[in-house]
């Protein structure tokens, strides 16, 4: 089937997520704006989807207008504020009626014209929030993902006419100056392939995904965005472990030699072991009961299916395991310690046995 006369409506909707501070009082953010909703994800009417523990907060920003690909369009706005500290930027950029050329080349240059305007919207939306960001501390690390989210095809086809149509393994995976993705690369990719009837469609990749959607809902790319966050989480927290272990190996190697006059500098990193073991634990735990899957298994298919290609798991996994590492570590110092306060003891009473000696050998003089 060709793309004679096809034409599509909907929106291409860029996500860029950071980690601003090491929590977010969502309370405080609804003081401080005007315009914002509680995110749900509920495609059944008398159902809930998914739970989510402390739901994050969407704000309105503002509108305004970009020339992409030699056209001009509008750019709405919104961010997303999460309890464990992730602030995501959204640019949205309506369009309608888009023949299938005109689509595929607004996907292909839709990010470079915009780039520079995150984190402007960024440093704007950090010192709005103010105090409603609890220690304030910019991670290097950053997550972006490109939703191309379509409401309408024109005339009316189904998402299989769209695929037969549109190159969607091209669309996804293609980046200007690399290799067109391979035949099994392609039929890879459509194994993150969803539909739950004729009319809908999700196809999902690394760092995008396409959406088609007749009723407008948002649940989707709202899943795939949280998925996202607690990606970026996961990896911030995982260099957080990182780094807090190898202060620890260099302090273990080289501040605290074995000593019995050292006991405190063995008590003082080994409260700081159990810190960092008790806070990761608390954050990773907060993370995976962020959201709970309930009733509806196509949303489940399609969340499971975005943090295994994200390899969320591994994230945590890699974390626990050095958790266990700290864990470990901290036993060690404890037993030291331990050991150390035995032999002080020890010397303490080799010393007061002396001196008893001592005191009796002047008495008998």
């Amino acid at each position: 089937m060709d793309d004679i006369g096809l034409r599509v409506s909907g929106g291409i909707l860029i996500y860029r997520l950071y980690d601003v501070a090491w929590d977010i009082d969502l309370k405080k953010v609804e003081e401080k704006v005007t315009e914002f909703k509680r995110q749900s994800i509920d495609r059944k009417r008398f159902s809930k989807a998914f739970e989510f523990a402390n739901p994050p907060l969407s704000l309105k920003l503002k509108t305004f207008e970009k020339t992409i690909d030699g056209r001009q369009y509008p750019v709405n706005t919104y961010a997303k504020a999460y309890d464990y500290g992730v602030l995501s930027i959204i640019f949205e950029i309506p369009f309608k009626e888009l023949s299938m050329a005109d689509f595929e080349a607004l996907a292909r240059n839709v990010e470079d014209p915009l780039k520079e305007d995150f984190p402007n919207e960024l440093e704007r939306l950090i010192e709005d929030l103010g105090n409603a960001l609890h220690q304030l501390s910019r991670s290097r690390f950053e997550e972006d993902y490109i939703v191309y989210y379509l409401k309408q095809l024109n005339p009316e086809r189904t998402p299989g006419d769209f695929r037969r149509t549109c190159d969607v393994g091209n669309l996804l995976l293609y980046e200007e100056g690399e290799s067109p993705p391979s035949d099994e690369t392609k039929a890879e990719l459509l194994s993150f392939s969803f539909s739950y009837s004729d009319n809908d469609l999700v196809v999902l990749s690394w760092d995008r995904a396409i959406v088609i959607e007749p009723s407008g809902s948002m649940d989707i790319p709202d899943l795939l965005e949280f998925a996202n966050a607690q990606l970026l989480e996961l990896r911030v927290y995982d260099d957080m472990v990182d780094r807090e272990l190898d202060i620890i190996n260099n302090r273990v190697m080289t501040q605290v030699s074995p000593s019995i006059w050292k006991i405190k500098h063995y008590e003082e990193l080994a409260a700081r072991v159990m810190r960092t073991v008790t806070d990761l634990t608390g954050v990773t735990e907060k993370i995976d009961n962020s959201l709970k899957v309930t009733e509806d298994v196509y949303y489940a298919r399609v969340y499971t299916s975005a943090l295994s290609l994200f390899k969320v798991r591994q994230w945590e996994t890699s974390i626990e395991r050095k958790i266990t590492i700290a864990s470990r570590v901290y036993d060690m110092l404890c037993r030291e310690i331990s050991n150390r306060r035995t032999e002080l003891l020890e010397f303490i009473i080799v010393i007061l046995i002396v001196i008893e000696i001592v005191l009796f050998l002047i008495a008998e003089l």
